[in-house]
This record gives C-alpha cells, sequence and structure tokens, in this order.
C-alpha cells in the first residue's frame, strides 16, 4: 500500500505524518503561493538535493501539481486557507477556464504576489515589475511602461522593498509573508 508523499504508517499500522518530508511539501506550497512556476519549484527542489517521491533527483511539474491537489494534506500538513488559496492560484494560472473548459483569451503571466494590487492613481492602470538593468526592482504604472509619459506624466517608479515595507507595515508584518499578502492583499490600501 503506497501512502501520499509526507506520511508514512508507524509499526503498529498508524498513518502518521513524516516531519521532514511534510516541511518539504509546506516549502512548496510557500513556493507556489510566492508565485514561483511549477518548473521554478522543481528547479529550486532540484538545487536542494531534494530527492523526488520515488528518489528521482528531478521532481516533474506533474508531481508537484498532484501534490498540490492532493486534498489529503489539508490538517495535517496545510491549512485549510493555503490548500484553497493554492486552488484558486492554479485556476488563476490555468490556460483552460473551468467553465466553458475552453483556452482563456489571456493567459496569467506575473511570478508576484503584489501582482494586482498597485493600481496608478492618475490613470487607474495596474502597476507592473520591472528589473532595471542594475537588478532594482521596481513596479511602474503599465501605461508609463507602455506609452511613455503620454498617460502618467506623475506616476512613480516604486521600489519593490519599499511597497513590501509599506505592505508589512499596514498588515502589522514584522517581515513580509506572500501567504498573508495573498490572503489580506485586496484589502491592503
Amino acid at each position: 500500500m503506497s501512502f501520499p508523499y509526507g506520511f508514512m504508517p508507524t509499526p503498529d499500522g498508524i498513518i502518521s505524518v513524516d516531519q521532514k518530508k511534510a516541511d518539504i511539501v509546506r516549502t512548496i506550497y510557500q513556493q507556489y503561493l510566492s508565485g514561483l512556476s511549477l518548473k521554478g519549484i522543481a528547479d529550486f527542489l532540484f538545487t536542494q538535493g531534494i530527492p523526488s517521491p520515488r528518489g528521482r533527483a528531478q521532481w516533474t511539474q506533474a508531481v508537484i501539481s498532484n501534490l498540490l491537489s492532493n486534498q489529503q494534506y489539508i490538517g495535517s500538513i496545510i491549512s485549510f486557507d493555503e490548500f484553497f488559496l493554492a486552488q484558486d492560484e492554479k485556476g488563476k494560472r490555468s490556460s483552460i477556464d473551468e467553465d466553458t473548459n475552453q483556452r482563456k483569451a489571456t493567459r496569467y503571466n506575473s511570478q508576484s504576489v503584489l501582482s494586482g494590487l498597485l493600481v496608478c492613481g492618475e490613470c487607474g492602470r495596474n502597476y507592473h515589475r520591472i528589473t532595471r538593468p542594475s537588478g532594482e526592482v521596481v513596479w511602474r504604472c503599465a501605461n508609463r511602461v507602455k506609452y511613455g509619459k503620454c498617460f502618467c506624466k506623475h506616476s512613480p517608479s516604486i521600489p519593490e522593498q519599499q511597497i513590501k515595507d509599506a505592505i508589512c507595515k499596514k498588515l502589522g508584518l514584522i517581515t513580509f509573508d506572500a501567504l498573508t499578502v495573498k490572503k489580506y492583499g485586496s484589502s491592503v490600501e
């Protein structure tokens, strides 16, 4: 009999949580909810030397996707909220509309939990994440990125760390936590 990754049988036949593997499951959920892709998570696990459930060096995207959908983790390894946040995120990233079973017109393209939270006060468009040649990450109005100062003459570029610090202050966090931001992000103003 096989058990889901993160669980193991005890000598007396009871199924219990394998804490080491449960920590890996939690890490996978945290990475996914922070915006990392399935491939990005697979690459991360490979670089950390964490073998797949079958003992292989490389995890597959399918294994990670199945792990993120396994309801048996609810309560024992992953909280109810984390599990359903992951399901919601999978729906957003999917290229197939669940209602019509047709390909969506637009595809998910941002890996940041901050995407969709920042709106330009001048034109109302969302801010986009930009990595400058220096490596600095800033957020800029989508219209200003695309059209220059034609639409948004005064919209500022905001350093990502400044945004994270402001969100932490607003939510009362000591350090930036993507799961908390994902859960309460739409209420941050």
